[in-house]
């Protein structure tokens, strides 16, 4: 793989997170309301003929719709783990992250790591 194309998701990634997450936001709100106002009336329409049936039908949609906000949170979710936002934190109900606690041993051991790798790569930039 290219080192663009990584970049290049790298960079992509979060966009696409964030781009899917406000699309499953948007449909959860404002599915219900088209059920109702588009649907609906058309389907009291075509099913005028059945009788009691299309009494039923605003309890189905509303039933339907309320399962589309669990579709569109499952989706977020998966297109939070594709694009490796769902790792490494907890994400509440507003959708932000929230980082886990690191304990001081874990921050200092992190520390150590970074400062010998700090000392490896001036160890071979004085040998060039």
């Amino acid at each position: 793989m290219s080192v663009k194309r990584r970049v290049a998701e790298k960079l992509l990634a979060p966009v696409v997170a964030a781009g899917a997450s406000l699309a499953a936001r948007y449909a959860v709100k404002k599915g219900p309301e088209l059920v109702e106002n588009t649907l609906l009336p058309w389907l009291r329409q075509a099913t005028a003929s059945t009788g009691g049936v299309a009494e039923k039908i605003p309890e189905t949609a509303r039933a339907a719709a309320s399962s589309g906000g669990d579709l569109a949170e499952r989706l977020t979710d998966r297109a939070r783990e594709a694009t490796g936002g769902g790792s490494g934190g907890e994400s509440d109900k507003s959708g932000s992250r929230r980082r886990r606690a690191i304990s001081t041993d874990e921050l200092s051991e992190r520390s150590e790591e970074r400062a010998k790798r700090r000392e490896q790569r001036r160890k071979a930039t004085k040998g060039r």
